[in-house]
């Protein structure tokens, strides 16, 4: 027993250190789940705004991406939409009333370097992506990113002293809910474009195997000026009764040039 606290601590210790909050927690099993008076913006672009909450009823207006809408409350009609069913919300734009449909708005909006990015739900032959909205010039950019799972909640972490990034975004899985798999994706971000630069994992097996997975940058603790540390840890217990723990660990540095990792992080190890 004391083994698994002692597992458990390490996996509490490095999520204390290097976890987010997870406010504002998204998860497809409650798609799109606005509350009365909440603030939220239009993902899709020219969007209807409809006299009721149906496909069919007249369109009062259509409304940009990134223009916000106060919701009014969760209707019990819902359509499907890029494989998720989502439901429509009564809502007001402006001094008018009128239904949208839930898919059609972000998830929320986060800010970076003064442009506004906008996220959403789609699947694909069963595989979830969240879709990343931002305008640029009066245009819309957007990128499809693959997900594990869909239980997450994003975050803006400032470029962590890296040069020549703007910022970091950060999509932050939640193993609590939809999934057992911990970790996230990370993306930098530099001259209005996102840069994926990897998804890092961290799971734990019924508290007698662990894995976790880090990016340690030039501003956090332990970390090294100019370079992008990654830091694998795999742990398993031997011996509960006298805490006999086997770990092994694997660490390799990164630099930033020309909008990528050097080496490519996606090298396999040779054999």
């Amino acid at each position: 027993m004391k083994a698994i606290f002692y597992i458990t601590s390490l996996i509490f210790l490095f999520t204390f250190n290097f976890g987010f909050s997870q406010n504002n927690p998204h998860c497809s099993e409650d798609m799109y789940s606005f509350q009365p008076g909440e603030q939220v913006y239009i993902f899709g672009n020219n969007v209807k705004l409809r006299s009721a909450p149906r496909i069919e009823s007249d369109v009062l207006g259509l409304l940009k991406i990134g223009e916000w809408v106060k919701v009014i409350e969760k209707t019990e009609f819902s359509w499907p939409y890029k494989g998720y069913d989502a439901p429509f919300y009564k809502v007001k734009y402006d001094t008018q009333e009128g239904y949208i449909l839930g898919s059609l708005l972000s998830l929320e909006r986060k800010t970076i370097a003064g442009n506004h990015y906008f996220f959403a739900f789609s699947k694909e032959k069963n595989s979830p992506f969240l879709n990343i909205r931002h305008v640029v010039k009066g245009k819309y950019m957007e990128q499809k990113v693959p997900l594990s799972h869909t239980s997450l909640s994003i975050h803006v972490l400032g470029n962590r002293g890296i040069l020549d990034v703007d910022n970091i975004l950060y999509v932050d899985y939640h193993a609590h809910s939809c999934s057992n798999e911990d970790g996230g994706i990370y993306f930098f971000v530099q001259k209005n474009r996102l840069h994926k630069i990897g998804e890092l994992s961290q799971i734990s097996d019924s508290g007698l195997l662990y894995q976790s997975e880090k990016f340690i940058f030039p501003d956090d603790e332990y970390g090294i000026p100019g370079m992008i540390l990654f830091k694998k840890e795999k742990g398993e217990i031997l011996d509960e009764e006298t805490d006999w723990v086997q770990t092994t660990t694997e660490t390799r540095k990164f630099l930033w040039v020309e909008d990528k990792l050097v080496p490519d992080f996606r090298q396999k190890r040779p054999n």
